[in-house]
């Protein structure tokens, strides 16, 4: 497996990454170990997939690169910032300004169309959108005759779809995706898997998802395999049944 072993390489090779990276709940003889000095780089204009039995601390993991939460001990960096060194303020405005996020609920707001909801994030910055660019993004995911239509009209996978879009609107440097199929069926899944694959092919975004399901992994251009707090192996482009075979070596 290869890592990144540097706080340089960190920040000049990849999107986002981690350095000596810990993480625990609670003290003394309560203490629950997340993340154990995980040291990671994820490379920028590739879709990541980061997978693990249940508890193995992917979620936490998104979390910190995503900078949603702090870490005990280590650094998290995105781009040439180390946001572990941030304030909440700072947080908030480093989220708001270079990431994209899109989960298991969609979190639209009901009384909004999808093209209003898609650009919500930049009128409440205070941005003006960038029309062509969510154009491109509106074709990519196919909601071109749907954007007049608020959430209750929409179907799940389009609704999950407006999020995506949302997500990319702003240009954000990554986007990070935990569980985002996980409330979709199988085919409203493939169609927001592929819109991911495509948003990294054609856009040249950075994606990392955090996933359960070794389908959805093999959309990726790398999987990232954890277990009991720590990095374990990965994979380069592999088959779903690469990825499920591998999963049920960790008791997943």
């Amino acid at each position: 497996m290869s890592v990144i072993t540097s706080t340089e390489s960190a920040v000049v090779t990849t999107a986002a990454g981690a350095v000596n990276l810990n993480k625990s709940y609670g003290t003394g003889d309560a203490t629950v170990t997340a993340l154990d000095n995980v040291t990671v780089g994820l490379g920028a204009g590739e879709f990541t997939a980061i997978m693990g039995p249940s508890g193995s601390g992917k979620s936490t993991l998104l979390h910190m690169l995503a900078g949603l939460d702090q870490p005990t001990s280590g650094q998290v960096f995105l781009g040439d910032t180390d946001i572990s060194t941030l304030d909440d303020k700072g947080l908030t405005l480093l989220r708001r300004d270079r990431i994209g996020f899109i989960f298991q609920s969609f979190n639209l707001l009901p009384t909004m169309t999808a093209a209003e909801n898609i650009v919500l994030p930049m009128k409440i910055a205070g941005r003006t959108p960038d029309e062509h660019w969510v154009a491109s993004i509106v074709e990519t995911v196919g909601l071109t005759e749907r954007l007049g239509h608020r959430p209750a009209q929409l179907s799940g996978g389009q609704q999950q779809r407006v999020a995506a879009a949302r997500a990319l609107a702003s240009k954000p440097q990554i986007v990070f995706a935990d569980e985002p199929t996980g409330a979709l069926d199988s085919r409203s899944g493939a169609e927001l898997l592929g819109f991911l694959r495509r948003a990294v092919t054609e856009l040249n975004q950075t994606v990392v998802m955090v996933t359960h399901d070794a389908n959805a992994a093999s959309y990726a251009d790398r999987v990232i395999f954890l277990a009991d707090g720590r990095i374990v192996d990965e994979m380069r482009r592999p088959s779903a049944d690469e990825v499920y075979d591998y999963m049920k070596t960790l008791g997943a």
